[in-house]
């Protein structure tokens, strides 16, 4: 059985880290797996993996040809296949410029990502089994249109996070082809039961093709221990980017200090991006000093697991304004420190009352330092740590989940009665 598996750009850059688990597992259960990213630097190396890499569809999207693929591809497209839906949504809605820009693109890509597979099956006379998509992304239409006009067999299925899959999360409140992809797929895998919901609502008709599979971490076969005194110890770990609100934390911080000026704390922070300095230089007006502040940039998963072993944590802060379910807190809550986070996406699958502390994502500074100063206590806080760790081995063991997911799929490969 051959899996070809669309990333958004794994293995290259630093984004979808998670992926390296999942392919670990998944891939025992398939003959094959190709692993094709939607794009790449190519200046950049990739990360080491085992399995073939075809660069050949971003190549082809991202290549010296770009403008004559975009205007060859969108002129198929546009009949080919049903966008129709799509105006009347944007019709209705603000943004229509954007949104229309962002259709256009979809169905750009939808195409030429159909060629893709034509090309592909050709080059080596052999159909795909299943194309595995880890995001909810336009190709899933190419797909579509590459098995109906083809008479493929083969198996078109998805994961669903977050960003690709709520309207709201989107500069202009859509989700290009959406709902063709949602007809034409034959399964959706859903990281979080919030994500299920959400799809089962929207399509009520369809909602035999979504299901929940978890994302998970591996065992990191240690502990991060509890800091026997000193300064209250903080982590955040994400990308620095305006949806994560990083600067909150930052204010959280003054506020105490403003009301305890004697009170030690320190904030490591792990993760960079666009935002980066801006964030630095918030901090450093906002604290002056007051709270020791460490900036780790971006650290690879083996050196994160370096950094939760070596150095001693109370919580770990998650303030974004959205999310699917955070695998920065499935790794803290791996290596049982508590979490305090807002109620985002499917967050609350994963933070409660015994392992940390859920604010709404409407919070205000003054709660989010009140849950963060929670954990100053560290004897009530052992409980915490405790239940994190029981979340972990629960619901997000990366060899359990994985290995379910990899039989599930399989499972889908064999012949119906």
């Amino acid at each position: 059985m051959k899996l070809l598996m669309v990333t958004a750009a794994y293995p290259y850059g630093h984004g979808e880290s998670f992926v390296k688990a999942e392919l670990e597992h998944v891939s025992a259960f398939f003959d094959e797996v190709e692993v094709v990213p939607c794009s790449f630097t190519p200046a950049s190396a990739p990360r080491p993996m085992a399995q073939p890499v075809n660069l050949d569809y971003a190549n082809k999207r991202w290549g010296l040809f770009r403008k004559f693929h975009l205007v060859s591809s969108l002129a198929v497209a546009l009949w080919k296949y049903n966008w129709v839906h799509d105006v009347l949504h944007i019709a209705g809605r603000d943004h229509k410029f954007i949104n229309l820009k962002e259709l256009v693109r979809c169905l750009y890509r939808a195409r030429l990502f159909e060629l893709f597979l034509k090309g592909q099956v050709a080059r080596h006379q052999k159909d795909f089994d299943m194309v595995y998509f880890y995001w909810i992304v336009p190709e899933i239409m190419g797909a579509i249109g590459y098995r109906k006009e083809s008479g493929s067999r083969m198996r078109i299925v998805s994961r669903a996070h977050g960003g690709d899959l709520y309207e709201d999360r989107r500069a202009g409140g859509y989700v290009g082809l959406q709902d063709g992809i949602a007809t034409g797929v034959d399964d959706v895998f859903c990281i979080s039961a919030h994500g299920k919901e959400f799809l089962a609502h929207k399509y009520p008709a369809m909602q035999g093709k979504f299901h929940l599979a978890r994302l998970g971490v591996r065992d990191p076969g240690y502990l991060n221990r509890q800091p026997a005194g000193g300064a209250l110890s903080i982590v955040s770990c994400s990308f620095v980017v305006a949806g994560k609100r990083l600067q909150l934390i930052a204010d959280a911080i003054a506020w105490l200090l403003e009301r305890d000026a004697g009170l030690a704390i320190r904030w490591t922070h792990v993760g960079d991006g666009e935002l980066y300095d801006q964030l630095r230089a918030y901090v450093e007006r906002s604290l002056h000093g007051r709270a020791t502040v460490v900036f780790k940039g971006y650290l690879t998963q083996d050196e994160l697991a370096e950094l939760y072993r070596n150095e001693q944590f109370d919580v770990v802060v998650n303030v974004s304004d959205c999310e699917g379910i955070p695998v920065s807190l499935m790794e803290a809550s791996a290596v049982s420190i508590p979490m305090v986070a807002t109620d985002v996406g499917g967050t609350s699958e994963i933070v409660n009352a015994g392992n940390g502390v859920l604010i709404a994502a409407d919070a205000d500074i003054a709660t989010i330092a009140a849950a963060i100063l929670r954990f100053r206590d560290r004897a009530a806080a052992l409980s915490c740590r405790h239940s994190a760790r029981s979340q972990w081995e629960e619901n997000f063991n990366a060899r359990a989940n994985y290995n379910a997911f990899g039989r599930r799929l399989l499972q889908l490969l064999e012949p119906r009665p």
